[in-house]
C-alpha cells in the first residue's frame, strides 16, 4: 500500500524528471515511472522555483531520501508542506500543516540533521577520512576560528564550496533554503550593479529609507571586514578543501567573490535558529515564518539535552493552517527587512 504522501513524493519525482529530462523507466507491473533524480546534484534543483524546491525537499525528507543523518526529519515531513501565505499584498513562502497537530511536541530534529560549522566539519571528516591531505586541513578548521564572527564566515565558505561540487550531501538544503534567501535583504544588493543600485534607490524613497539603507550598509561593512580578515587565511590553510589546488581545483576568484560570500552569509543569518553564538540551520523548521501582525505564533522551538531541536505546537493546529514561529517578541519592521528580507508590504 502506497501512502498519500508517498504518492505525492513520486508525483514530484515525475514532474522533476520531465523538467530535467530524466530517463523514464518501466516498472515490473508495466507502469511508466521516472528514474529517481539525484537529489545531491545542483542540476536537479536548478529548474525549480522556490516553492517547488521546498516541496521536493519535504517529499524527499518524508521518503527518507536525504541520507541517514536526516531520518529525524521524517516525522516533521509527514506533518508539514510548503505553501504560500498572504502578508500585506505579498505572497510569502511558508509551512502549513497537512493534518491536525495537537498541542504537544510533534517533532525532535536530532543534532545530526542540523547544519552548523561543527556539523559540516564532522560530515567532511567522515567523507574524506581516506584522504590524508584533506583530513589534515579539516582538523585545521578549528584553528581558524579566532573570533565569534569567524564561525559564520567559515560556514559560508564551506557551503559555497559544497554548492560548487558536482554532488554534495548538503546540496538539497543549500538549493532549497539558501539559494535565494538573500534576494530581499538590502545588504545583499550590490551597489556596483544596475539592479542593486535600483533597489537601493527604492529603499531611499520609503519613509525612513535613508536610515534603513545606512543600517544595511553597516551590515555590508561588517561582512566586508569579516571577508577581508578570514577568507585569505582560510584559502591559505585549506587549499585542497576549498579547491585552491589539487584534483578538485576551482576558480577561486569566481567562487569566493565578496558578493557571493555576502549572499550566503546573509542567507545563513536569516535562516539560523538560536543555539549557540551564531545559531544553527534547522531543515524544515526554516520554512516557518514569523506570524502576521496581530497574530500569535503556534510553534515553539527549543533545544533538548542532546542538542536536538524540539518543535512544539502551543495550541491545536488545524489542517491547512500556517505554522509560525516567533522571530522575536519585539521584532520591528526594520529588523524584519534587514535580517529576514520581509519587504515593506509585509510590515
Amino acid at each position: 500500500m502506497i501512502s498519500a504522501l508517498q504518492s505525492q513524493t513520486w508525483l514530484l519525482f515525475s514532474v522533476l524528471a520531465l523538467a530535467t529530462s530524466e530517463t523514464i523507466t518501466v516498472s515490473p507491473d508495466g507502469a511508466a515511472s521516472p528514474q529517481e533524480p539525484d537529489l545531491f546534484r545542483a542540476s536537479t534543483w536548478a529548474p525549480l522555483n522556490a516553492v517547488a524546491r521546498a516541496d521536493l525537499f519535504v517529499a524527499a525528507a518524508e521518503a527518507g531520501k536525504l541520507g541517514e543523518n536526516n531520518y529525524d526529519l521524517i516525522p516533521a515531513a509527514q506533518l508539514v508542506e510548503a505553501g504560500e501565505f498572504q502578508y500585506g499584498n505579498q505572497l510569502v513562502r511558508g509551512a502549513k500543516a497537512i493534518s491536525d497537530i495537537p498541542a504537544s511536541v510533534f517533532c525532535v530534529i536530532g543534532e545530526d540533521a542540523l547544519i552548523s560549522l561543527a556539523s559540516v566539519v564532522r560530515s567532511l571528516d567522515r567523507r574524506y577520512s581516506d584522504r590524508a591531505v584533506l583530513s589534515v586541513e579539516i582538523r585545521a578548521i578549528a584553528g581558524l576560528v579566532t573570533a565569534p564572527a569567524d564561525e559564520r564566515a567559515l560556514l559560508t565558505l564551506l557551503l559555497l564550496r559544497e554548492a560548487s561540487r558536482t554532488s554534495s550531501p548538503l546540496m538539497p538544503y543549500i538549493m532549497s533554503f539558501l539559494r535565494s534567501a538573500h534576494e530581499h535583504i538590502p545588504s545583499a544588493w550590490d551597489p556596483a550593479t544596475a539592479e542593486g543600485a535600483s533597489r537601493r534607490r527604492g529603499i531611499i524613497a520609503l519613509d525612513g529609507g535613508v536610515t534603513l539603507l545606512a543600517a544595511a550598509d553597516e551590515i555590508r561593512k561588517v561582512m566586508s571586514e569579516n571577508y577581508a580578515t578570514l577568507v585569505p587565511r582560510a584559502l591559505e590553510k585549506l587549499p585542497h578543501l576549498l579547491g585552491v589546488t589539487g584534483p578538485d581545483q576551482v576558480d577561486v576568484t569566481e567562487l569566493y567573490t565578496f558578493q557571493r560570500f555576502a549572499e550566503i552569509w546573509l542567507a545563513i543569518r536569516s535562516r539560523s535558529f538560536q543555539n549557540g553564538a551564531h545559531g544553527v540551520l534547522v531543515p524544515l523548521a526554516c520554512l516557518m515564518n514569523h506570524p502576521a501582525e496581530g497574530e500569535e505564533s503556534n510553534v515553539e522551538i527549543g533545544v533538548d539535552s542532546d542538542g536536538g531541536m524540539v518543535l512544539k505546537a502551543t495550541r491545536h493546529i488545524k489542517r491547512g493552517e500556517q505554522l509560525t514561529y516567533s522571530y522575536g517578541a519585539d521584532l520591528l519592521a526594520e529588523r524584519a527587512l534587514l535580517v529576514y528580507g520581509f519587504p515593506k508590504a509585509v510590515w
